[in-house]
């Protein structure tokens, strides 16, 4: 049921009538009781006077509308709803609401189009952009910054100022810039629309920082180009614990020395090269003369600070590209890439003595050395247990009483 109309109803719905934009009546209780031609027009409803319909039903989803409507009347800055038309499509529109005596409303409607829709989307975008909690940057097509985000700022450790009108090359990690200038080729050549991977950046004090890249190229209606977009979220927290975990997988956590298992697996690329005739080696097997005495003694915390100190002097001891590993509780083992015979058993020798300097002559060290060529055809295990031979042979050696 609609108002009764107040004395001044009449004359508001002659003057919606004349007016040239869309307007309405609306009663007290909320019911629209007159529209003029523009507002039936706009909500493609001939009946909407006739209905008297909730005014709710214009604006489905907009909450405790007629309040609002109140609250704003009046004022200059109305409010920015949407509309449905009787078809069923929204639209975005603002409405201004003017109080009458009694309590009516009358109700004038904008559609918002055009112009007003992109710079008010432009606006949003702008804020999305430079608020966004990840790194955001457009790039022009050499790939210079135009504009950068707080965020790409704090990730890179560089004010905007100094990021603008560098090059993202200037400050990607030499090792990863081949396949940034890959990738760009790639999408400018219609081969791909955008580029996702992990890649790393240098910030000014040497420092690296790693972050997922999405890049992608926006072009006009001709398909111009215009400008890279970025996006990198940064991620080093998780790479350096990634690279916590495939490190504690592969070395021995009281030396730091390579474990059993990552010596095997090198060892056996290397005898696959040698088989190939791609390589030769040696291998040393290693194992601490009189350390259990140190352990009976002293205790298995300073047997343990001895295994550290006599692990890092032989790590020290080897060449760049050598691998020294802890494969048991005393026993080590070394491989010699490229190593002859004699290069090996003088490598076993200086060994021994780093061994026996690291302990203060507490420890010794028995050593057998097993080199491999492409002649080798024996297994990985095989080649371990001759080494172990050796090994086990040099201690026995050095028990034997002298004859002399």
């Amino acid at each position: 049921m609609t108002d009764t109309p107040s004395p001044s109803t009449p004359d508001a719905a002659s003057m919606i009538g004349l007016m040239p934009f869309a307007a309405a009546l609306v009663g007290l209780d909320a019911r629209v009781l007159a529209a003029n031609a523009a507002m039936r027009a706009l909500f493609a409803r001939d009946d909407l006077a006739a209905a008297a319909p909730p005014l709710g039903a214009l604006f489905p989803g907009e909450a405790d509308l007629p309040r609002r409507l109140r609250a704003a009347a009046g004022t200059d800055a109305g409010l920015r709803l949407t509309g449905r038309r009787a078809t069923g499509v929204p639209f975005t529109c603002d409405a201004h609401a003017h109080p009458l005596p009694g309590g009516a409303l009358v109700v004038v409607v904008r559609e918002v189009r055009g112009d007003a829709l992109a710079a008010q989307a432009q606006r949003a975008l702008d804020a999305a952009f430079d608020a966004a909690p990840i790194g955001m940057a457009l790039f022009d097509t050499d790939g210079r910054y135009v504009r950068v985000n707080a965020a790409l700022c704090a990730l890179l450790g560089r004010p905007a100022g100094e990021l603008l009108g560098q090059r993202d090359q200037e400050v990607t990690h030499p090792d990863d810039r081949e396949a940034d200038v890959a990738a760009a080729w790639r999408i400018l050549e219609g081969e791909i629309d955008v580029w996702q991977t992990q890649k790393r950046f240098l910030r000014p004090d040497g420092s690296v920082v790693h972050a997922i890249a999405n890049m992608s190229f926006v072009r006009d209606d001709a398909r111009r180009p215009l400008c890279w977009l970025g996006q990198f979220q940064d991620i080093t927290a998780q790479k350096l614990q990634e690279e916590a975990l495939v490190h504690m997988a592969g070395h021995d956590e009281l030396t730091g020395l390579a474990n059993r298992r990552a010596f095997l697996a090198v060892l056996t690329a290397e005898l696959d090269a040698a088989r190939r005739g791609e390589g030769r080696g040696a291998v040393v097997a290693l194992d601490l003369d009189r350390f259990k005495a140190v352990n009976d003694t002293a205790g298995h915390r300073a047997g343990d600070a001895l295994l550290a100190r006599v692990a890092a002097r032989m790590r020290r001891e080897v060449r760049e590209g050598d691998m020294v590993a802890r494969i048991g509780g005393d026993e080590f083992a070394v491989i010699l890439p490229g190593a002859r015979p004699a290069a090996a058993a003088d490598a076993a020798a200086a060994l021994a003595l780093a061994v026996l300097e690291a302990s203060d002559g507490l420890v010794g060290a028995s050593c057998g050395t097993v080199a491999y060529d492409p002649a080798w055809r024996g297994t990985v295990d095989d080649l371990l247990a001759e080494a172990d031979r050796e090994m086990y042979a040099a201690k026995t050696a050095a028990r034997l009483p002298s004859t002399s």
